[in-house]
């Protein structure tokens, strides 16, 4: 069974076990799917609302265990960047966090730093960006310093992205009723478990709350069944 048919299905079951109007309708499944996709990676790069004064990291966030890695792994891409005279590039249009950067030959790391340290770090003496290139977060792009990092007009970037939308595509059948078509889908990138905490968020968005191991023991059924 293709993911997001499956995903659909037990979206179906879940809200019909606890809704009294259980029905999803194929494109609000599409569209709050994906919601809850946005809602799990957010969750895991680190939710702004769990940071706690004096600890500056978040319960769950990119870098804090391979386990979170693995689990974002399907969304964390590389990219060329090119950087312009100015010592500016653009975001790739799927931008959402930059988990690396490195110059474009070698694996020479590029720093990032904050805009209030950026006069600290470019009047170094120990530590010059000449040798040791930095970069700022803009609003629309990255700013490099200096402004050709490592002698060349280009760096590499891993960074993770959006994850892509998911559709449940279908055909009409002779009665009207939308039918799953594997061709006109597109699956989602997650692990089985990471579906699953999706799938919690997705209930929720339709107001079933539910726990991760009841929408296991949904999954489990529509497994059995066969559907």
């Amino acid at each position: 069974m293709d993911a997001v048919d499956f995903c659909y299905k037990v979206i179906l079951f879940a809200a019909g076990k606890n809704l009294q109007n259980g029905y999803v309708s194929p494109s609000d499944f599409n569209l709050i799917f994906n919601q809850g996709q946005r809602s799990y990676s957010s969750f895991l790069l680190g939710s702004l609302q769990t940071y706690m004064p004096g600890r500056p990291i978040s319960k769950v966030e990119l870098g804090q265990n391979s386990v979170v890695r693995t689990r974002l792994a399907p969304t964390i891409y590389g990219y060329n960047l090119h950087v312009d005279g100015t010592g500016f590039s653009p975001y790739p249009g799927d931008y959402l966090q930059t988990d690396a950067m490195w110059g474009i030959y070698g694996h020479k790391r590029i720093r990032n730093v904050q805009q209030n340290s950026l006069d600290a770090f470019y009047n170094s003496v120990i530590d010059p960006i000449a040798t040791n290139p930095i970069y700022l977060i803009e609003d629309v792009g990255f700013r490099f310093y200096p402004e050709i990092p490592l002698g060349f007009n280009q760096a590499r970037l891993s960074y993770v992205r959006n994850p892509p939308d998911a559709v449940w595509g279908y055909d009409l059948d002779a009665n009207g009723l939308p039918v799953y078509s594997a061709a006109r889908s597109t699956q989602p990138v997650w692990d089985e478990a990471s579906l699953l905490e999706v799938m919690v968020r997705t209930l929720a968005l339709i107001g079933v709350n539910l726990q991760l191991g009841l929408v296991l023991q949904y999954s489990n059924e529509i497994k059995d069944k066969g559907q």
